[in-house]
């Protein structure tokens, strides 16, 4: 399945070496995937965007790490937001 991020910028964001020290890395670029099509509408999976690779690394961190979603996320899915309008 292609996501945003390949397992290789998935694992280098994380700071990991194999997927074998993220058992549910699969799970976790799914939810990424599935957030940025529900907040912008576009399904970034099929654009290599390098604003949308930025706010799934910010969101993969935070869901990985348990922590609140960071305020920059939120600016990179506006301006994701706003490329997608311009599309179509």
């Amino acid at each position: 399945m292609a996501h945003i991020l390949t397992n290789s910028e998935a694992l280098a964001v994380l700071r990991l070496t194999t997927a074998d020290d993220c058992p549910n890395l699969e799970l976790l670029q799914s939810a990424v995937d599935d957030g940025l099509l529900t907040e912008t509408g576009h399904d970034w999976t099929v654009d290599a965007d390098p604003t949308a690779k930025l706010a799934a690394s910010i969101l993969l961190v935070a869901l990985n790490d348990g922590t609140p979603i960071p305020d920059s996320y939120h600016y990179k899915i506006v301006q994701l937001d706003a490329k997608a309008k311009a599309a179509t």
